[in-house]
């Protein structure tokens, strides 16, 4: 082994001659302990020694290059003795950080022993956030070390994610499916609140000390007060009608959008529904917990029909009768809306709604407006027609009328009606005298 003795610096390391074996060390001049040791293969690398005790130990800082420079380089090193000075082990608690928890051990012990301690998380929310986690977080900072894992690595992570980073075209479970992973303020969002919710876990629980994930400013969510109006209600039935005459949708996907729009359930609830889910006797649809986004507090869900969405149910009712397999025989189908794609084999729900609508919506020529807004439409013609909002919380299932409060978007001819009511208030004898007097 080859000893030097010399200012650590740039110049000095790069000419650092390489060994054929055993290793070459520079021991710097102006910092006791700071080193470069090089090996046969040309690695250079900055250490520092320190003692503890009676026993010598060397703390290895990082490889020359991007980004240890001999200057941060120093810096470190002079932190180390100083924790040293201050009765620490550095490598010591180097070796127990290798050893500690990471972000890839937390994301497991969230989503395997999260479920048993949130009994009012669903498990579609649970599978939601485990391929929110393992999409995102995981590939981005899963190998640190979870309880050192700073707000700015936090930071970082959230800003490649928005910026599409972690966006990928991957494989799914489903046969010949594929999952297409994007970036966006949307998906940092969302990705922002799960990594928070998790920390906040394992904080719970005892695994790490401090939430990273909190204090992280991305874009607000634009407010979306986009639904239908009474004239495009009609104009998209119209226009299904019209698709469904042509032979270019499926009778069962025009259902299933009518029904949303009648009862202002959500998409899952309708394209999942069973016939043991409903009741032509009470005129409503029972939906379990475990079914309904705010079942875990709500108990299971009642959604009330009006007659055209009984209609709609007796002639899906009636259309089972030519459901026949491939043998011949009739089949009992559970679901409400079967797939008209897997009839003879799985019988599974019909997927690809979002299309049908898009596709209603650009032959009735509705712009702006998603699957979703369906449900806003049906919150805002009740509360048009004077249903308070503690009354529409129920008939969309929410958990408190706070939830209710950004579906309660008034039209203007309501808002038009309450104006010219205050109008022909004030028109009264002198009223034009009385406003002229207020305005000046």
């Amino acid at each position: 082994m080859l000893n030097i003795k010399g200012r650590i610096g740039k110049d000095t390391v790069d000419d650092l001659p390489i060994p054929e074996t055993g290793e070459t060390r520079l021991w710097d001049t102006d910092l006791t302990g700071f080193l470069v040791r090089v090996r046969p293969s040309g690695r250079k690398v900055y250490a520092v020694r320190y003692r503890i005790g009676k026993e010598n130990q060397i703390y290895t800082i990082g490889a020359h290059g991007s980004p240890w420079t001999p200057a941060k380089a120093r810096k470190k090193a002079q932190e180390v003795l100083d924790n040293v000075t201050a009765g620490l082990d550095p490598a010591a608690e180097k070796l127990a950080e290798r050893h500690a928890m990471t972000v890839a051990d937390l994301i497991k012990e969230y989503i395997e022993r999260g479920p048993q301690t949130k009994a009012n998380k669903r498990a579609i929310s649970w599978s939601s956030d485990a391929s929110c986690l393992h999409r995102h977080i995981l590939p981005l900072v899963g190998t640190k070390a979870a309880d050192r894992l700073s707000h700015e690595d936090a930071a970082r992570a959230i800003y490649d994610i928005r910026h599409g980073k972690t966006a990928v075209v991957e494989k799914s479970d489903k046969p010949r499916g594929k999952a297409v992973v994007t970036g966006g303020d949307g998906v940092a969002r969302r990705t922002r609140a799960v990594a928070a919710a998790m920390f906040a876990w394992g904080i719970k629980h005892g695994l790490v000390k401090q939430n990273p994930f909190t204090g992280i400013d991305l874009p607000a969510a634009p407010v979306k007060e986009r639904f239908l109006s009474q004239a495009e209600a009609g104009a998209f039935l119209d226009a299904l009608a019209r698709l469904e005459a042509e032979g270019s949708v499926d009778r069962v996907y025009g259902d299933a959008l009518r029904l949303l729009l009648l009862t202002g359930a959500r998409k899952s609830e309708i394209a999942n529904l069973t016939w043991s889910e409903v009741d032509f006797d009470r005129r409503c649809l029972v939906l379990p917990p475990e079914r309904t986004k705010a079942g875990g507090k709500t108990g299971e869900r009642r959604i009330m029909l009006m007659p055209a969405a009984l209609e709609i149910l007796s002639r899906r009712h009636d259309a089972r009768a030519d459901y026949v397999g491939v043998d011949g025989k009739p089949l009992e189908l559970p679901l409400v809306f079967p797939s008209p794609r897997t009839l003879n084999t799985t019988g599974g729900p019909i997927v690809g709604l979002r299309r049908i609508f898009a596709k209603a919506c650009l032959a009735a020529d509705i712009k702006g407006v998603r699957l979703h807004d369906m449900r806003h439409s049906f919150a805002s013609f009740a509360v048009a027609d004077g249903a308070s909002l503690f009354l529409v919380s129920k008939l969309l299932g929410h958990a408190n009328t706070r939830t209710t409060e950004r579906y309660a978007h008034l039209s203007s001819d309501p808002l038009q009606e309450a104006v010219d009511k205050i109008g022909k208030r004030l028109s009264v004898t002198n009223g034009r005298d009385r406003l002229k007097a207020i305005v000046g």
